[in-house]
Parts: structure tokens; C-alpha cells; sequence
């Protein structure tokens, strides 16, 4: 008989917490760190939209993965659908913000402008509002429901579609962006979920290469922070 034949509800859903303080980070900084960018550097400039494209993706397959994975199967337990129908909803509002910050990104890649800056980190600061409710909620009341719902394989079904969807190398790179905020003890059980070879990986590469790129991303926002102080 297969695993997940002879599974039984029950999931540790913790790390999805830690993926949540990885998108609303990134997303609350890239509106700091797109303010404080000068648009004559063009270099700086690709490196910043690059990322921002990459965070706006990485969050689409997220949320594309919930509503695939996550919802049909509350639902099929008759558990809270207005719930549901709301995380859906919200869903649907943060897509066409994102829609909107990508448009605003590309032009202020392509044209510049202290009016195309502003428009855009509105853009973020806007998705950065809707996605920290949405993920309040869904940690307080959803996350509960799923991890007495979903099986073990089921819930790794969801983690393992979200780094396919990812290209390859920047799995690696991205989580670095995940352990950042995690304590020690977090980290730990986080990686106990990883195959061994991504965790050796990680250790030789990702987490080099994740602090390589961090600190080009946010040179300007941490000068100007040391300024002001």
C-alpha cells in the first residue's frame, strides 16, 4: 500500500509562515529600495526591476498553488467556505495590483522619472497593504484548518510545486531570502524538509550567492539609512 494511502490528515504548516515573512519583506523593500535608486544607474536599475519581476512571479505561483492545491481541498471538507470564498477574493485583489506594479515597473526600467518612481512604489506600498492582511488572515485562521485537513504529501505537494516553478539555480538563492527573518530553530525545521542535496547546495552556494546579491540590492537603501542616521 502507498504512503498516501495509509496517510491520515495532519501537516506541520509552519514553514509557509516563513515564506510569507519572505514576501512581505521583500516587497515592503523594494518600494524603499526603488525610491532611494537613481535612475541614471542603469545597472542598478535592471538588478532592481530583475528582482522585483522575480519576487511578483515567485508570489503568482505561490497563490496559484493555494488555489489549486489548497482551496478545492477545504472545501471538499465542507470547512468554512465563506472563508475560503474570501481568501479566493483576496486573491483576485492582490493579482491586479500585482498586474499593475509589474506595468509600473517596466517603465520605470525603460523611462525614469521622479513621477513613474512615485507611481510605482504607491504600486508596492499598495501590495504591500493588501498581501500583509491577506497573510494575517490566512496564518490566523486558515493555516489552522489545513494542517488538521491535509495530509504530510499533500502539503509537500504545494512546497515542491513553488520551487519547480522557480528557474533553476535561484531555488538555492531564494532561500536565503527565507531563512533571513527565521530564528535558528525555524531554519532547522524548515531545512529538515529539504532533500540533503539542496541543503548541501545551499550551504555551498545559495547562501553566498543570496548574500552576494542582497547586498548589491540594497547598497543604496543602506547608505541612505546610514545617512539619516
Amino acid at each position: 500500500m502507498s504512503r498516501r494511502a495509509t496517510e491520515i490528515p495532519g501537516c506541520d504548516t509552519h514553514d509557509m509562515v516563513l515564506v510569507h515573512r519572505a514576501f512581505t519583506r521583500e516587497i515592503r523593500l523594494l518600494a524603499d529600495i526603488v525610491e532611494v535608486t537613481s535612475p541614471t544607474d542603469a545597472e542598478q536599475v535592471v538588478r532592481v526591476s530583475a528582482h522585483g519581476r522575480e519576487i511578483l512571479t515567485a508570489l503568482h505561483h505561490h497563490h496559484l498553488g493555494e488555489d489549486e492545491l489548497i482551496w478545492p481541498r477545504l472545501r471538499s471538507a465542507e470547512l468554512d467556505s465563506a472563508l475560503i470564498d474570501r481568501m479566493q477574493t483576496q486573491h483576485e485583489e492582490i493579482d491586479a495590483v500585482m498586474r499593475r506594479v509589474d506595468a509600473e515597473l517596466s517603465e520605470w526600467e525603460h523611462q525614469g522619472g521622479a513621477e513613474t518612481t512615485d507611481l510605482l512604489v504607491e504600486g508596492l506600498l499598495r501590495l504591500s497593504e493588501l498581501l500583509t492582511e491577506h497573510l494575517r488572515l490566512e496564518e490566523d485562521s486558515v493555516l489552522p484548518m489545513v494542517a488538521r485537513t491535509l495530509t504530510p504529501s499533500q502539503w509537500d505537494e504545494l512546497g515542491k510545486r513553488g520551487i519547480a516553478a522557480m528557474p533553476k539555480g535561484r531555488a538555492l538563492v531564494f532561500l536565503g531570502y527565507i531563512a533571513e527573518d527565521a530564528d535558528a530553530g525555524d531554519w532547522s525545521a524548515f531545512q529538515s524538509h529539504l532533500p540533503l542535496p539542496v541543503r548541501v547546495l545551499y550551504r555551498l552556494l545559495g547562501r553566498r550567492g543570496y548574500a552576494r546579491e542582497v547586498a548589491l540590492l540594497r547598497r543604496d537603501l543602506t547608505m541612505s539609512r546610514k545617512v539619516a542616521k
